[in-house]
């Protein structure tokens, strides 16, 4: 039996905050005895400020950011061959990917690695790219991508469902779903409610709902501004925190609801990416945590949400009705409904007690559902599985 030794490419990193899932991965499977190293871009920088068991190789240099497109997909390619060489001379014999777009960067991460006899196990976040929200999925695409793919993983059953109906070539015993592990592994905010809101600079004496995470159309926002703009009718004692980058398409959009219903007073816009650090205090500053989606495939702000004991407010997609418990370690809403989500949120903020239970639950089904000791023994098995076949 061939034991797994793991190239785990993933060149987004720190660029778009990817490296707590990327390092909590690659952490859990090295403490579950796989010999790896993570290779990534030069803006990752948890690993200059923890220790961990496994090498980070920073081959891909200056690839994102606005210089021209060739120029970086030159040093693109030049970081594959170079993540390759020495992966190569550590007698590594399995890729793990992520795939996020099913772009051509990432197809051709794959090929290399496929031509040069390594096994291949990709983590598939979203079957279909939701960067613009509503666009036709283009299925062709999945073809050559499976052609190249030993095993995929992936963060719920939904995800399952559709990657079995667009990769029918694929068994479906080469389609595994494993959860997305939780976030307080490396920070967390010991300190009061009040202490995290001065940290950050939030009101003190309101009542304060939190969206957070990289702001597209598809997660909803302008659903919960809607419902805001609902709320504020019979509860003047709240304030909206939007913590995350936007999609520079769709931010017009979102303003322009906040203009129209006079709400720039109410809403406090941090429209950046949240320094890792700063994350914890975010969730322990809010009385209740937004995630009005229009469609997922996977959370990590769900998980993140649940692992920092957050009273949370989700729509009843079936991603999140798999793990929420209405009533019991959140508060489930019909999706794309701002009248439902305003009477859901003013029940919740109107009832202490509920609030205490759903943060208790939610920290306990983190515990006991996504730890990152459950997910490196699953994924250290599917490596085995692709390397044994």
């Amino acid at each position: 039996m061939k034991n797994s030794k793991v190239a785990f490419v993933e060149p987004i990193g720190g660029h778009r905050g990817n490296e707590f899932y990327d390092f909590g991965l690659c952490k859990a499977t090295s403490d579950a005895g796989v010999e790896l190293s993570f290779y990534t871009c030069d803006e990752t920088h948890l690993d200059e400020q923890f220790l961990f068991s496994f090498p980070t190789v920073k081959s891909f240099h200056r690839v994102y950011g606005k210089e021209l497109k060739i120029i970086r997909g030159i040093r693109f390619l030049f970081a594959i061959r170079k993540s390759l060489r020495d992966a190569k001379a550590k007698k590594y014999n399995l890729l793990h990917a992520n795939i996020y777009h099913f772009s051509q960067l990432e197809f051709i991460i794959l090929r290399i690695f496929k031509s040069n006899g390594f096994k291949v196990v990709t983590t598939i976040h979203d079957v279909e790219d939701f960067q613009i929200y509503g666009t036709s999925i283009n299925t062709k695409k999945y073809s050559k991508f499976e052609n190249l793919i030993d095993h995929i993983i992936v963060h719920s059953d939904y995800a399952k469902q559709s990657i079995e109906k667009h990769f029918t070539r694929t068994l479906p015993t080469h389609i595994h779903k494993v959860p997305h592990g939780d976030s307080d592994f490396l920070y967390s905010a010991n300190c009061s409610v009040q202490e995290a809101r001065e940290k950050l600079t939030l009101p003190t004496d309101k009542q304060l709902i939190l969206f957070f995470g990289q702001i597209k159309k598809v997660k909803g926002l302008d659903v919960l501004l809607k419902a805001f703009a609902l709320l504020r009718k019979k509860n003047l004692n709240t304030q909206l925190v939007v913590a995350g980058p936007t999609w520079k398409v769709e931010e017009e959009e979102f303003l322009n609801i906040i203009r129209e219903n006079k709400m720039e007073a109410d809403c406090i816009l941090r429209l950046e990416y949240i320094a890792n650090e700063m994350i914890p205090y975010y969730f322990k500053a809010a009385d209740a945590v937004a995630l009005p989606y229009r469609k997922i495939y996977s959370s990590g702000v769900l998980i993140r949400s649940l692992d920092y004991g957050a009273a949370i407010i989700a729509s009843d997609l079936a991603v999140f009705k798999d793990i929420i418990i209405d009533g019991e370690n959140g508060i489930l809403f019909a999706t794309e409904n701002p009248q439902e989500l305003c009477d859901k949120i003013l029940m919740l903020l109107a009832d202490k007690s509920l609030q205490e239970k759903l943060r208790a639950a939610a920290k306990k089904t983190a515990e006991n559902q996504f730890s990152w000791k459950l997910i490196g023994e699953k994924v250290k098995a599917i490596y085995s599985l692709a390397l044994n076949e």
